[in-house]
């Protein structure tokens, strides 16, 4: 069952997560913030990350790859507070793309419980 995490004092924390779906379910996505990777996302999972408080551009990539997604989910986040951002895949010709979005904090705790730790290392940036 997943753990709401406290805010921190002089970071901003995040805390994404991708429900179960069946389009896609063996891909995972790679999420980055200004670039840097956090986490490999894996369908029915989640992971929480710290971040510097400030202007953040997420993106995501299916498997890892390293070809620049052209849509993101750009915050402006603030130390003290937790954002929760859901991933959904969505399926197109030529390729996948896990859509973020922001959500409220009382529709990812309906969602969170239903899901896993993901086995991914979140770094502070």
């Amino acid at each position: 069952m997943a753990q709401t995490p406290e805010p921190s004092k002089d970071m901003a924390t995040v805390v994404f997560y991708r429900p179960a779906q069946f389009a896609r379910a063996a891909v995972n996505f790679t999420i980055r913030a200004n670039g840097t990777e956090l986490c490999r996302l894996s369908n029915k999972r989640y992971f929480s990350a710290q971040l510097k408080p400030g202007k953040v551009e997420f993106t995501s990539n299916a498997g890892g790859l390293n070809i620049p997604d052209k849509d993101g989910l750009s915050l402006d986040m603030e130390a003290n507070k937790v954002y929760y951002i859901q991933g959904d895949v969505k399926v197109r010709f030529m390729s996948d793309k896990l859509v973020l979005t922001e959500v409220t904090e009382s529709t990812a705790k309906k969602k969170l419980p239903e899901m896993k730790p993901d086995n991914c290392n979140t770094p502070s940036n």
